[in-house]
């Protein structure tokens, strides 16, 4: 499934709900976030990987993000939370539902590559071009354009954003490689693309 700032928006509001996180701005405050992580992850990430199999030629690789996991988002966000002066009874909870909301979506994310020269095999690489700062701009921006401009907005996005892009690092990702190639040798390449 595409990554979809509405949908991540979604499960950070479920998630708010399930550590009984209350306020009145919740799901506005859950849709900044959503929308603004997923409109700059779309926009700056790619992915790059090796590529290993058989076949000399180009092969398509579709694939997925491993080894995110909401607890560490959630410790990755509230160290940054801490960073940032942000010591609230909830922020703690807050962190663990933004961590397990992001690694849950993250996780649907489908990773499209081009392989050259390996036709037929399997990529491994890392997601990169995420930074901190643009993830935390980006959800910034949604909460001006939703009326959340509290004194801690700032400080709160750079947060989120620094923790998310902190935990893009932690991913590993893995393709399947299919393709047509010919001699049916072993093979070794690069593996490109990015998360839809």
């Amino acid at each position: 499934m595409p990554l979809a700032g509405p949908v991540l928006g979604g499960l950070i509001t479920a998630q708010f709900a399930a550590v009984n996180f209350k306020g009145t701005q919740n799901i506005t405050l859950a849709m900044a976030i959503g929308n603004g992580v997923v409109i700059n992850f779309l926009a700056t990430n790619i992915y790059q990987g090796q590529a290993v199999g058989v076949g000399t030629g180009v092969g398509i690789g579709t694939g997925t993000i491993q080894g995110i996991v909401g607890p560490v988002v959630g410790t990755l966000i509230n160290g940054f939370m801490l960073k940032s002066n942000i010591k609230g009874t909830q922020a703690i909870n807050m962190a663990n539902a933004i961590g397990n909301a992001f690694a849950t979506h993250i996780a649907t994310g489908i990773v499209t590559s081009t392989a050259a020269p390996v036709a037929n095999g399997t990529g491994f690489g890392l997601i990169q071009g995420v930074t901190g700062i643009g993830v935390a701009a980006s959800i910034y921006a949604f909460m001006q354009a939703s009326g959340l401009t509290g004194t801690q907005a700032a400080n709160l996005s750079f947060a989120i954003g620094d923790g998310i892009a902190a935990a893009i690092k932690i991913g590993i990702v893995q393709t399947t490689i299919v393709g047509a190639g010919y001699p049916p040798v072993p093979t070794a390449g690069v593996d490109i693309g990015k998360m839809l």
